[in-house]
């Protein structure tokens, strides 16, 4: 019962807390905007309950102000997090390279170890007997 609208919230929730971090003027923009929005929506709603000639209606935002929008972000931001995060992936690999060559040492170390114990007769090659015949050789 509402697994579906607790995953949306904890979604929504955490993608707008990490997007915060990140960028915080960005934030603080958007959540001022969804801010007057939700507050105009709100107010149409309670007008239209109560009866009363409702205001202006709410327009959505035009072409061009989202795109002013998104020509508003500071690109050093984007840069200095792609940064960040490349560099944490870079060694979090290093880790993981490192971590596989300490585990094909110790496989090839149980390896070495498993022919060392194993008796020399046992691995030698066998013996294998010619059987030759006296053939005369007749010269011209």
């Amino acid at each position: 019962r509402g697994r579906l609208m607790k995953r949306l919230v904890y979604t929504l929730v955490g993608a707008g807390g990490g997007a915060a971090v990140c960028y915080p003027e960005q934030a603080r923009e958007g959540g001022e905007m969804v801010y007057q929005e939700g507050r105009k929506n709100v107010m149409v709603a309670y007008n239209f309950i109560a009866g009363v000639e409702a205001g202006p209606t709410p327009t959505m935002p035009s072409l061009a102000d989202i795109s002013t929008m998104a020509t508003n972000m500071d690109m050093s931001l984007v840069a200095a997090t792609m940064r960040r995060v490349l560099y944490t992936v870079a060694s979090k690999l290093r880790d993981v390279y490192q971590l596989g060559q300490q585990q094909v040492a110790v496989l090839m170390d149980q390896t070495n170890n498993k022919d060392d114990n194993v008796a020399d007769d046992s691995v030698a090659a066998p013996e294998i007997a010619v059987a030759t015949t006296n053939l005369e050789v007749q010269g011209d």
